[in-house]
């Protein structure tokens, strides 16, 4: 009996010890697999990868995707999108997955084939983004529309330049300020308090916690602005722009 227990006793001894040294490596073999897929994924070896076949089109195409990116001149709406009012992360996904894109036709000469590949390799990485293999990561949609506009640059700049314009507006920076049919700042100030109107210029919250600078009921104008200066604190364009036209409908 005794000696059952000094077995038992070594045993358990050395599931302690022997646990640590375990849990070391599987944290060291998940950092090691973590730093390579997140090299892979920045697809910083592409520009080293030498192009034998189809080189006249890749060079064509590449020239021509890059150009569109960094002197972008585009019309969305009312604005004129040019690249200090595009999304950098966007931008190096369009990129990245055109020069991707073309690198694999240019081994297997098809292009649906090399768009097709593409894709699944950003569905995957979007898979991977925000799990424990890359836990600073975030999936995103919009990621996965930019990754498509890139890969499309392997049928020609005519559907490269098509799906860039036919996706442009979730790519676009947030607007600072309200668009062109947005109302000024100065003019949105409810028509019971006009003498605060001057403080709005800068695009200041007249309805934040610090101290209202609209008192009184509130009236269907006034929760419009309310909603519309929150709208305006995220970014959020779209909002403002409904909530515009909202409030030009009011009497």
């Amino acid at each position: 009996m005794n000696r059952f227990k000094i077995v038992v006793l070594m045993w358990l001894m050395l599931v302690t010890l022997t646990a640590p040294a375990e849990a070391s490596i599987f944290s060291d073999a998940l950092a090691k697999a973590r730093s390579v897929m997140q090299s892979a994924f920045q697809m910083s070896f592409l520009n080293k990868l030498p192009v034998v076949f189809y080189k006249k089109s890749f060079d064509k195409m590449f020239e021509h995707t890059n150009r569109s990116i960094d002197e972008m001149n585009l019309k969305y709406g009312d604005r004129t999108i040019t690249r200090d009012q595009f999304q950098d992360d966007k931008a190096l996904h369009i990129k990245k997955s055109a020069e991707l894109a073309l690198h694999i036709k240019s081994l297997i000469g098809s292009a649906h084939l090399a768009y097709g590949i593409t894709m699944v390799i950003g569905l995957v990485k979007e898979a991977i983004d925000s799990s424990f293999l890359n836990p600073s990561g975030s999936r995103s949609k919009e990621d996965l529309i930019a990754d498509h506009i890139g890969a499309r640059a392997v049928f020609g700049e005519e559907k490269f330049n098509a799906s860039l314009n036919k996706h442009l507006g979730p790519l676009v920076k947030p607007a600072a300020s309200p668009l062109q049919d947005s109302p000024p700042a100065a003019a949105a100030v409810s028509n019971d308090d006009q003498s605060g109107s001057t403080a709005m210029v800068d695009q200041v919250n007249p309805f934040s916690s610090q101290g209202s600078q609209i008192g009184g009921s509130k009236t269907a104008r006034q929760q419009l602005l309310k909603r519309y200066y929150e709208a305006s604190e995220k970014g959020d364009s779209v909002a403002m722009q409904a909530i515009s036209v909202e409030l030009k409908a009011l009497p």
